[in-house]
């Protein structure tokens, strides 16, 4: 009985070691994109053109909540994604696992980020596109 208890106490010990702990601290920074997946109208030109300027992103949560988008693509719908995104701030619900942006006067309407991991990788779909990507922090 002493065994099985122990087993149990490193597995979970071990199990809780593997898994981040989705909070404001490791969202803050710098992240790209290693892949990115549409997860609803994937073979739409305009789902593509989006996964394809996600893909080329990068995605600055700063430490004063503010907000930067940059895209490599030169599709018109990213451009027009970086200038909706000027002057931006995020904030982050623990509860929901979010990531809202936007301006706050509006509720941080703009785009919203659900946060997961999921075997050692950070995973953050955009909600309303329904993409998904896997991320790694700069």
């Amino acid at each position: 009985m002493k065994t099985q208890f122990l087993l149990l106490a490193f597995l979970f010990t071990f199990a809780s070691a593997q898994s981040q702990t989705i909070n404001e601290a490791l969202i803050t920074g710098k992240w790209k994109v290693k892949k990115a997946t549409a997860l609803k109208d994937a073979d739409k030109p305009e789902t593509k053109e989006l996964v394809t300027g996600f893909q080329k992103a990068t995605y600055s949560f700063n430490e004063d909540h503010s907000f930067t988008f940059e895209s490599k693509s030169s599709a018109k719908m990213l451009e027009q994604l970086e200038k909706l995104f000027q002057n931006n701030q995020w904030i982050f619900d623990k509860k929901k696992k979010q990531i809202k942006v936007g301006l706050k006067k509006e509720g941080y309407s703009n785009m919203t980020f659900i946060v997961r991991t999921e075997e050692k990788k950070i995973i953050f779909v955009i909600e309303d596109a329904q993409i998904e990507m896997v991320m790694k922090k700069q």
